[in-house]
């Protein structure tokens, strides 16, 4: 009786989440997928980091449908609707110049499965920039 309660519990907090994860600091690297099914976090090697990320923030500001919500000379958060439903996503972009990588994180913030959304949007944000992806 136990398992299902918490099994229900837990999906419930699984599809009515709306807190998405957010890096607290300068250095923090993104938060990692708990939930694979609906989200995505890739590191891209880059060789000029700071121009890379200003690329990428040039990019997310002429995608449709998004909206960057916070910015920094490091980190993006933008809201991302989807073409089908209007749900919201959360796209998280932190450049960590120690290690010339772009981490990108996507994240749909309802359901337990995206349909392959959250990768194809990761994928074409690294095709826009033409960045080889390191996993």
């Amino acid at each position: 009786m136990r398992k299902i309660i918490f099994v229900v519990i837990y999906s419930l907090l699984l599809v009515l989440n709306v807190s998405p994860a957010f890096a607290d600091s300068a250095t923090e690297e993104l938060p990692k997928c708990v939930v694979v099914t609906h989200c995505v976090r890739e590191n891209w090697q880059v060789s000029e980091i700071e121009d890379s990320f200003r690329k990428a923030v040039e990019v997310v500001t002429n995608s449709p449908r998004t909206n960057i919500i916070e910015q920094t000379d490091s980190y993006i958060h933008a809201e991302a609707k989807t073409i089908s439903r209007r749900y919201t996503d959360d796209l998280l972009l932190k450049a960590l110049p120690e290690s010339s990588v772009i981490q990108v994180r996507s994240e749909s913030r309802v359901g337990i499965g995206d349909m392959g959304v959250n990768q194809r949007r990761v994928d074409d944000l690294a095709k826009r920039l033409s960045i080889s992806k390191r996993f």
